[in-house]
């Protein structure tokens, strides 16, 4: 069908409408003290940051009353070569190959409409209700971690560059954290996706800068499997791994991330992870990593079983290897017809319906961190991994 002229001049009209005064936009103050209560700010960071395709790099906080804070790093993808950096999320991936994209290579400016769940901090049901938060963006495929560039060939004569410069990133941003926010009576260390991982490997970090502090690490959506993973962040991304983090790289990388943080951090740090059973979108990205399918597929069941076995195999080991590691295994939302789950719980509207056990997520949390009851949830997937 064949728009008229009229017909394109109000659609870029409900568009224009919907950017003006539906989509919020952080504030920009000098001073985090001066922010508005619980409103998103951006917060530009001093030196060279910059985005997967070297747009602006930038944080983004929320001021509470309390005197807790979250820091919190996000998720968004994967880039590791050439196919999958010049595919980052977005229309213009869509319609010239179909596909949604592998990652985000900037911070889109719709991005604070996105952010609920937990990070809602002016939500009395909340577990994490008048904290303060500092949200690390993901922008750059690595984890959080990378510290390259590398010029990849597009089509015919085009090249384009990736940044993969999620350390320098995350060093600015944990570089302002440091100077702004003192010791906090309670410190909780998460990320959902990538961030799972980044918040994994930049935890100890994080944590030696408040040795007064009660720490939590939770990693959300976080566990993927590849025999690459040397390959990609040490020799794509340059992330000098073993030497910034401490310890080898593994297939099972989150894992390696939570028995060396069980070490590194203080004694009495809790551990936590969640997981959805059949998750709609991690089975394809391990199948791709490992070189089994060529491009992202959902809803194989085949893949979603693999990974499913081996997530709760990981959290099965780690239970009985740590102290202090305390998991959220659940099938909530699985449908019918496919075996899907939600990817992610904690930042968004997932995070107070999502349950197991007649357990939601958010009471587990607030019942951890809140009222000192430590438990883990969906004992049943995890000691008979094969699921219901």
């Amino acid at each position: 069908m064949v728009l008229t002229t009229i017909e394109w001049l109000i659609i870029v009209a409900v568009v224009v409408v919907v950017i003006l005064f539906v989509i919020k936009r952080p504030t920009r103050v000098v001073s985090f003290e001066e922010s508005p209560l619980y409103k998103w700010n951006r917060v530009d960071l001093s030196g060279i940051v910059v985005a997967g395709d070297g747009s602006p790099y930038y944080l983004l906080t929320k001021r509470g009353r309390s005197n807790n804070v979250v820091v919190y790093f996000s998720g968004g993808g994967i880039s590791w070569d050439r196919n999958t950096a010049s595919k980052p999320f977005g229309l213009r991936t869509l319609l010239h190959n179909r596909e949604l994209g592998y990652y985000f290579a900037n911070i889109p400016f719709y991005k604070t409409d996105l952010l609920g769940g937990m990070l809602d901090n002016h939500r009395e049901d909340n577990p994490f209700y008048d904290w303060t938060i500092v949200y690390i963006p993901y922008a750059t495929g690595d984890f959080h971690i990378g510290n390259n560039k590398v010029k990849y060939k597009g089509k015919g004569k085009i090249h384009f560059t990736a940044h993969y410069s999620g350390r320098p990133n995350t060093l600015k941003g944990l570089d302002w954290l440091f100077d702004h926010m003192t010791e906090p009576d309670k410190l909780f260390i998460a990320g959902a996706s990538a961030g799972g991982f980044g918040s994994a490997f930049w935890a100890p970090h994080i944590a030696e800068q408040y040795p007064n502090a009660q720490i939590y690490h939770y990693a959300d959506g976080s566990y993927l499997s590849s025999h690459q993973w040397h390959h990609i962040m040490d020799e794509v991304w340059q992330s000098k791994f073993e030497q910034h983090f401490g310890y080898p790289i593994e297939e099972d990388i989150i894992a390696a991330a939570f028995r060396y943080n069980a070490q590194k951090l203080p004694a009495n740090t809790i551990l936590l992870q969640s997981n959805t059973l059949y998750d709609k979108v991690l089975p394809s990205y391990e199948a791709v990593l490992n070189q089994q399918t060529i491009g992202l597929v959902s809803g194989d069941d085949t893949m979603t079983q693999s990974w499913s076995q081996g997530m709760l195999d990981s959290a099965g080991q780690l239970d009985q290897e740590l102290e202090n590691y305390y998991y959220f295994v659940t099938d909530y939302g699985v449908g019918t017809k496919k075996r899907s789950t939600p990817h992610t719980l904690s930042p968004s509207r997932v995070f107070y319906t999502a349950e197991e056990s007649g357990v939601k997520l958010s009471r587990w949390l607030g019942d951890i961190i809140n009222k000192d009851k430590r438990y883990s949830v969906g004992k049943e997937f995890v000691e008979s991994p094969m699921g219901k």
